[in-house]
């Protein structure tokens, strides 16, 4: 099953269960103070969706790691490059393609 569709389910799940208890389709005889908090629900739950993909960004962004070893990879097949081209015949006094630093990766 897909992310999609389990978001998809469980929204479609919450979404029976909130019209069950709002418009009491199964006159389940349910006091009303059950129907008047069951009302504002979906902006309580898209609010807290809000504020756990807020949370879930920011915690990414903040842990993501740097690629060490990518750049000094990248620095290594920078310099073979420079070389294969000095010994093709190209002369590099204008071209520059030095790294000066890689940027970070972000996994997900």
């Amino acid at each position: 099953m897909t992310k999609l569709l389990e978001w998809l389910l469980g929204v479609s799940l919450i979404g029976v269960a909130w019209g069950l208890v709002t418009f009491d389709l199964l006159d389940l005889q349910l006091p009303p103070q059950y129907r008047e908090l069951a009302w504002p629900m979906p902006v309580y739950l898209l609010v807290a969706f809000g504020c756990y993909s807020l949370a879930a960004v920011g915690y990414r962004v903040a842990t993501f790691n740097d690629c060490e070893d990518a750049a000094k990879e990248l620095q290594a097949q920078i310099k073979e490059a420079k070389e294969d081209l000095k010994k093709k015949g190209l002369k590099m006094n204008h071209i520059s393609l030095e790294v000066s630093h890689v940027h970070r990766a972000v996994y997900f």
